[in-house]
């Protein structure tokens, strides 16, 4: 890192403070703080909602890919495609139509109180854990490039991205994340560039050494359950995880709602896709390319493979100025990330946990309440990254079992709601919470050690089979549980005259015939 590279990472943290800066004078109650009072352009609202998911993971994890797999990972864009897909067919009506503010305020509407508070709670433990492993992953990368302590780099990456999240909420966080993505591909292209110009013949001489290594390969048409690479697998059984993390997952969810109408979220939601497809290319062509660079040119350690290889190429091949704006990149990608979990943690606890049960007897606002969670958990955070740093454990199987376990139960609850009208609020919640039991015992005791990403699509029906089974033991769900809340009752909710205190819902009161 020369002078010239600090520079523009000095540059490039600066626009974001300021960004953030910019957002907080506009910032008076939480409607602005957590939806941006629904005035976001969709345009800007799609781009951050692939940066969202496009973590520091993403980014270094795409060029470790192409290096050894070519562009088969590309397939898996197929399985958003389809989980995307979904949303917008189920959910996007119910999550923008009711004016949420929170995915989990449909589950109090359809069901009541306490399903609300657990899915909210499954969200959280989930969100909670990923933070973590988000931080420390971005630390490590800009210590290994930077040459900074690690601990030194956790503190910058947790502080840098709990100031301008605070001060500016949703708006901040959304416009921030557009300038992430556009740095991020800068940072590509920055990368790309210097591979090309590192070896005699250009891109030519890259593509074809990559072609004679097999790197070109794009679908992976054969039948393997347990093989991600190919394209039955990457459609339905990532498609199916993507479904739960799109449809449950606060930090997009928040986006969706931050659109202004039903139109303008399925085409953020559709921007989203396609943008989240071009980076994704973008990073396994840069792998492809780093594989072509390596064939014509010796000096990759067999020791460095995976998340290291683009990390190495920038300390040792990428020329000042352009070690820069790839620096850059990786904190984009980082933040990016971090600042969304830490904006969902805050809307959810303070909008399903404390404005519905403690908000009435607090001399706090809800606003105020919101930016000191923020920082709490962003120092929960760096304190989780800390803890990370020193197990050394690998994470990532980790995460992936720990977002089956709850993502998974998460959208059985929203399917029962808006699919079947029979579940009553009984059977959702105890039937999730038998579903995630039975999971966590599964999964200990090695039953579903081997499933891999289809844990989700064995989750999703245990829970929706045990919650349909439990209502029956129940009465049906109050007319006004159902009306305009399932896709079978689209009529708009009435309030009942002459029958005050039915705030919440009965399984009892007004039934339907089945």
């Amino acid at each position: 890192m020369g002078t010239l590279d600090w520079l523009i990472v000095a540059v490039y943290g600066v626009i974001v403070i300021a960004i953030g800066l910019a957002a907080s004078g506009k910032q008076n109650n939480t409607d602005e703080y957590f939806r941006g009072s629904r005035q976001l352009p969709w345009w800007a609202v799609g781009l951050s909602i692939i940066a969202t998911s496009f973590s520091a993971a993403s980014l270094l994890g795409g060029p470790g890919q192409g290096y050894g797999h070519g562009f088969l990972w590309l397939q898996l864009q197929l399985g958003d495609l389809l989980g995307y897909g979904l949303v917008i067919g189920l959910f996007l009506p119910f999550f923008v139509g009711l004016n949420l503010t929170t995915a989990y305020e449909y589950l109090e509407k359809r069901f009541d109180a306490k399903t609300r508070s657990l899915g909210s709670f499954c969200f959280l433990l989930f969100v909670i854990s990923r933070l973590g492993a988000l931080l420390f992953g971005a630390s490590v990368v800009v210590s290994t490039v930077t040459g900074l302590d690690l601990a030194i780099a956790i503190l910058i990456v947790g502080i840098f991205s709990i100031v301008y999240t605070v001060t500016g909420g949703i708006t901040a966080v959304v416009w921030t994340d557009v300038l992430q993505f556009a740095m991020i591909f800068v940072g590509i292209g920055a990368g790309i560039w210097a591979a090309i110009n590192g070896v005699e013949g250009g891109f030519g001489a890259l593509w074809q050494a990559a072609g004679e290594g097999d790197k070109l390969a794009v679908v992976d048409l054969s039948w393997d359950p347990d093989n991600l690479y190919s394209l039955p697998t990457a459609l339905f059984g990532y498609g199916i995880f993507a479904f739960a993390v799109a449809g449950t997952n606060q930090q997009s969810v928040q986006r969706y709602v931050s659109c202004a109408d039903v139109p303008s979220a399925r085409k953020a939601i559709l921007l989203g896709w396609f943008s989240g497809f071009i980076g994704v290319a973008a990073t396994l062509l840069l792998g492809v390319l780093l594989f072509g660079f390596y064939s014509l040119n010796a000096g990759l350690p067999e020791t460095v493979g995976g998340d290291g290889i683009l990390p190495f190429f920038i300390v040792n091949q990428v020329p000042v100025g352009a070690s820069g704006f790839l620096v850059a990149a990786i904190f984009a990608a980082a933040m990016s990330s971090i600042d969304s979990a830490l904006h969902s943690v805050s809307t959810c606890m303070t909008v399903d946990f404390y404005d519905r049960y403690f908000a009435k007897n607090s001399k706090y606002d809800s606003l105020t309440v919101a930016k000191f969670l923020i920082i709490v958990w962003g120092i929960l955070g760096i304190l989780s990254a800390f803890y990370v740093a020193s197990t050394e454990q690998d994470l990532l199987p980790f995460l992936v079992t720990y977002s089956a376990i709850f993502l998974g139960p998460l959208l059985g609850i929203f399917l029962m709601g808006i699919l079947l009208p029979r579940v009553n609020a009984n059977g959702a919640f105890y039937g999730t919470v038998a579903a995630v039991i039975l999971i966590v015992i599964g999964t200990e005791i090695g039953w579903l050690g081997n499933l891999g990403i289809w844990r989700s699509a064995l989750t999703i029906p245990t829970a929706v089979l045990l919650g349909y089974g439990i209502s029956l033991f129940g009465g049906t769900p109050s007319r006004r549980s159902l009306a305009g809340l399932t896709i079978w009752t689209k009529e708009p909710a009435f309030k009942p005259i002459g029958r005050p205190g039915l705030e919440d819902n009965r399984d009892n009161d007004d039934e339907y015939d089945y």
